[in-house]
């Protein structure tokens, strides 16, 4: 009988994903309605600390995000996550439709599940999901996109 394996440790989970360009097993896309679109949900249990997905997409500069910004429409702006990196303002640009999960993870400030942490793959920054508390089969998959005026948190 061989021993069982050790388990991946999150942030090597994370890293090995990040390097393939590829999201894990074990999420599905389901439409949620009109105002907040499709969302992300678990299709098995995943334990505070468990490496989720990555939020893919262009990695751009502050002046082409602000490029960006002026050029899109409000629908594709919400897939522009600033954040810093070696003390640089970047930006994440998943507009692009591209098959992968992050980009489809929705907003919830209140009670999140899980959290945008930034790490290093081969000097490059790559955002992913880490769950911030258990989460069971059929939960939807959410962060706290941060401070500001959202359209769907208007009361």
């Amino acid at each position: 009988m061989r021993p069982p394996r050790a388990k991946i440790k999150p942030k090597d989970e994370a890293v090995k994903f990040s390097s393939l360009g590829q999201d894990k097993d074990g999420f599905e896309v389901k439409f949620i309605n009109s105002v907040k679109g499709r969302g992300v949900f678990s299709r098995c249990n995943y334990n505070k600390g468990d490496f989720l997905l990555e939020y893919r997409g262009d990695v751009v500069t502050k002046k082409e995000y602000e490029n960006r910004t002026r050029l899109y429409h409000d629908a594709l702006k919400v897939f522009l996550f600033e954040f810093r990196y070696n003390g640089q303002q970047l930006c994440i640009d998943a507009a692009r439709e591209d098959g992968s999960l992050g980009r489809l993870v929705n907003d919830d400030h209140v009670s999140p599940n899980s959290k945008m942490r930034t790490i290093a793959v081969n000097g490059k920054p790559h955002l992913c999901l880490f769950a911030i508390k258990d989460i069971k089969p059929g939960e939807e998959i959410t962060y706290n996109y941060g401070d500001s005026d959202w359209p769907w948190r208007v009361k």
